[in-house]
């Protein structure tokens, strides 16, 4: 008798455990913090902002002006998108911007280069060629803002030759 009920105890050892409601993961750590986007002065908000949303299809999220300068910040319009400050002089100054050998260009990611290369020559700006890099897993477009910032414009595809 001693002997059935102690190889049921056992077999309700060895099963218990399976049975057990799953302990959920411990959550991931929170990140320390998040790149938000650069800030860039601009000799010209209008002809800058023509360029941005215009041009690559960005959003104005919203205009903050200030005593000595106004902050016009855009976004590409999704939850977790970064942003792109302009910064322009609140009396209306339109100082020359002078590129410094500590900046090198922003590099975004766009949806479609055709249609970016199409709204820029649509907003009246010139645009280089498209390149293919990677193996044609990446197409790279090289463009100047008005006040001579250079960016790197990169469409993201699935596999080689594959159009998005």
């Amino acid at each position: 008798m001693i002997r059935p009920l102690l190889a049921v105890l056992a077999a309700a050892a060895l099963v218990a455990p399976a049975l057990a409601e799953p302990t959920a993961p411990a959550p991931a750590p929170a990140p320390a913090g998040a790149l938000l986007g650069p800030a860039l002065n601009v000799s010209d908000v209008d002809r800058s902002l023509r360029f941005y949303v215009d041009g690559l299809g960005m959003k104005l999220a919203t205009r903050r002006p200030g005593p000595k300068r106004v902050e016009s910040i855009l976004t590409f319009g999704g939850p977790d998108t970064s942003t792109l400050l302009l910064l322009s002089d609140a009396a209306g100054a339109h100082p020359a911007i002078e590129q410094g050998n500590g900046f090198d260009k922003l590099v975004m990611r766009m949806a479609s280069l055709d249609a970016t290369v199409a709204r820029l020559k649509a907003a009246g700006f010139a645009t280089g060629e498209v390149h293919e890099a990677a193996g044609g897993m990446v197409r790279v477009l090289h463009a100047t803002d008005p006040d001579g910032y250079h960016l790197e414009l990169v469409e993201m595809r699935g596999k080689p030759g594959a159009a998005r």
